[in-house]
């Protein structure tokens, strides 16, 4: 229990000791522990750690650099690009506007390259659905070929009968969208392609 305690105060010294400030540690009349950044008024206090110089330094750098990228990040470049001169980071200003272009030209060709491949898969499908309808005018009109054709064979005495003329001297040649090709009848009532 004692040890499961001291881990989340020591997680909690780490952060507050990354923010770079000093850190007190102070004790209510009930006992109760918290940790501040400022002397505790009428509380037990204990100073647990001091700021050095080179953090007070460093966290300084990391508060320049978090306002310069609130700026950038927001569309004030200019008043961002003041600001890092004034403050004598305008090499992190530029590195992090040259950042910033690359990510924009790269999230750019990810929708450009995105794009494309929508378009290429639009066209496959547009592509292949019409395939599947040519397929499927092409099966109906092979289907209506060998119908008609079966229909002619089976009526063939009757067709006789009505068009003797025809069926003499042959019928004229059609083309056939099924055979791709000009046919007649043949003397059974069959189909006779050239």
């Amino acid at each position: 229990m004692h040890a499961r305690f001291w881990i989340p105060v020591f997680l909690l010294l780490m952060a507050s000791m990354a923010n770079s400030t000093d850190i007190y540690k102070c004790t209510g009349k009930n006992g109760a522990i918290s940790y501040e950044d400022a002397p505790c008024p009428s509380q037990q206090t204990t100073l647990l750690h001091k700021e050095t110089a080179a953090e007070a330094a460093q966290a300084k750098q990391d508060r320049i650099a978090t306002t310069l990228n609130s700026m950038i990040d927001s569309g004030h470049v200019d008043e961002a690009r003041s600001f890092a001169a004034a403050n004598g980071v305008t090499n992190l200003f530029q590195e992090r506007v040259q950042a910033n272009l690359r990510r924009e030209h790269e999230q750019r060709a990810r929708e450009v390259a995105h794009d494309a491949e929508m378009q290429r898969a639009e066209k496959a499908a547009y592509e292949a659905r019409h395939q599947q309808t040519m397929q499927d005018m092409q099966a109906k009109l092979v289907k209506a070929d060998a119908d008609e054709e079966k229909f002619r064979k089976e009526h063939w005495s009757e067709i006789q009968q009505q068009h003797p003329d025809q069926v003499m001297w042959g019928m004229p040649a059609t083309f056939n969208a099924a055979r791709g090709k000009w046919c007649t009848v043949g003397k059974d009532g069959s189909t006779v392609c050239q």
